[in-house]
């Protein structure tokens, strides 16, 4: 027969085991969590000591922090900062700069704790990256700058190339008349490498031979891994595609081109 009562006690003696409580100063304690977050770091959260018998319980900013840091910036889009603002505050915790935080009576120390910890790994969980993540991210920062400049642009096209293989992009902006139909595709930070540039240009070779020559090419690259915060894009990628008659755009100097791609 299966105890429950025993499974409870082993749960609980090896949860004692796992999770560690530190005093830093003499009113503030680091409690680490037997919990991992998406990039298999230990979550780390702090109690402080308040008046009137109350604790703050916070992540010190270190959940947006991190994940500012691997690329996921979710100020970029008002959409995805609501759906996080909405639900943190569902737990009962409030974010200023950076920082998740509540505040408890001691004695309710127990629910607060378990609430941040949700808080965290839903955070973690919605915004975690990965390339494939990470990429969409980036798509729907840009589908919300072109509408935001009334730029109409359609979303993921394929063309059929002459080898059989489909050639997809991840915007067209139709022409019409000398106004020339432009083609964008991506390159997301984590991927700053020669070897995915050089893939995305066997794709506009391909596709450049199916189409006509008013065409352009566009190469949409995420410089930003922070807010405000570009990240160096290397020199070889830029060479390759104005060597290629492909135009990059870096993301942090995207407003110069909302003219030529608003025609």
């Amino acid at each position: 027969m299966l105890s429950a009562e025993k499974l409870s006690q082993v749960y609980y003696e090896w949860y004692k085991k796992q999770i560690s409580f530190d005093n830093i100063t003499d009113n503030i304690v680091q409690i680490d969590l037997p919990f991992l977050d998406n990039f298999n770091d230990e979550i780390t959260i702090y109690a402080i000591e308040l008046p009137n018998n109350k604790i703050k319980l916070t992540d010190d900013g270190w959940t947006l922090n991190n994940l500012e840091e691997h690329g996921v910036n979710i100020r970029r889009s008002k959409t995805r900062r609501k759906i996080f603002e909405n639900e943190v505050t569902s737990y009962g915790v409030v974010v200023s700069d950076d920082e998740l935080s509540l505040t408890a009576s001691k004695s309710k120390f127990p629910e607060a704790k378990h609430r941040l910890l949700q808080a965290i790994l839903f955070v973690n969980n919605m915004f975690m990256l990965s390339s494939t993540n990470t990429t969409n991210v980036f798509l729907d920062d840009l589908k919300i700058f072109f509408e935001t400049n009334n730029i109409r642009a359609t979303q993921s096209v394929s063309f059929l190339g002459n080898s059989g293989l489909s050639h997809k992009f991840d915007f067209l902006i139709s022409g019409f008349k000398d106004i020339p139909t432009r083609l964008i595709k991506t390159l997301s930070v984590s991927r700053n490498d020669s070897v995915f540039a050089k893939s995305i240009l066997t794709d506009i070779t391909q596709t450049r031979l199916i189409r006509d020559d008013l065409t352009k090419y566009y190469v949409f690259i995420n410089d930003c891994s922070k807010e405000n915060t570009r990240v160096n894009v290397n020199p070889d990628i830029i060479t390759l595609f104005n060597q290629n008659d492909i135009i990059p755009v870096k993301y942090s100097e995207r407003n110069k081109f909302i003219k030529e791609l608003a025609m």
